[in-house]
């Protein structure tokens, strides 16, 4: 029977992994909060960290609650094989109790025990249907897996899941509104130099750019960079 005071701590701690996450901050930002909360969230674990997959192939370590753990991530991408790679291609949770038990992964497990992990646990962190990463969790201190841990990580890996396509989706709205400002104080300093009405302005921007074959935004950029140092040098004077 499941102590109700340790469900209200572990409730306690997923409120407070969860306000972690969406407090107003980047993405990095984000999931070191993730990584640094969720050892006290999910009972019997010490280290965890945050695997994203891209669609090119490439895996990365987006946040990590020690070095350890970050060696114990390259161990799996070096070998291509792990909980964590198996977490990207298999619906549910991948639990390994004992490390040194474990018969999978022939080209990992021994460097896992050499790093020192006792016991690993990883979930899939989807965008939807897809997956696109996992939430790694290691013990090097305990061999075992607490019944509750795989639910309460699931739980907590749809969270992180959330955050990340939602903080994804912001990082691009920002982007693409700093880039229409930027473009748009561009257009302004050529229709000031040239005298030229802003939709002439404009093609004058997307001309230099198809040209010298550099983004439109990189163009812009520059061009406001120099109006302003031109700018800073005559009120200097």
């Amino acid at each position: 029977m499941t102590d109700p005071n340790t469900t209200s701590r572990l409730a306690d701690r997923i409120a407070e992994a969860a306000e972690a996450i969406n407090t107003p901050r980047t993405v990095d930002e984000r999931v070191q909060a993730v990584v640094e909360v969720a050892p006290d969230t999910i009972p019997g674990f010490d280290q965890v960290s945050i695997s994203l997959a891209y669609r090119d192939g490439a895996v990365e370590t987006r946040a990590a609650s020690s070095g350890l753990v970050e060696k114990l991530d390259l161990i799996q991408y070096d070998a291509a094989e792990g909980p964590c790679f198996e977490a990207f291609t298999r619906p549910g949770v991948v639990m390994v109790p004992s490390i040194r038990h474990e018969l999978r992964w022939p080209a990992y497990i021994p460097r896992a025990i050499k790093a020192g992990a006792t016991a690993q646990m990883a979930v899939p962190l989807r965008n939807g249907s897809e997956v696109r990463g996992a939430l790694n969790l290691y013990s090097t201190t305990t061999e075992g897996i607490d019944p509750e841990a795989p639910d309460i990580a699931a739980l907590f890996a749809t969270h992180v899941g959330l955050a990340l396509g939602w903080a994804r989706n912001e990082e691009q709205l920002t982007a693409a509104l700093a880039t229409r400002k930027v473009i748009g104080q561009a257009v302004g300093v050529v229709m000031e130099r040239f005298q030229i009405d802003e939709a002439k302005a404009f093609a004058f921007l997307a001309r230099v750019s198809s040209t010298g074959n550099i983004k439109l935004r990189d163009v812009a950029q520059e061009l406001v960079a120099q109006s302003d140092a031109r700018y800073t040098f005559k009120d200097s004077k």
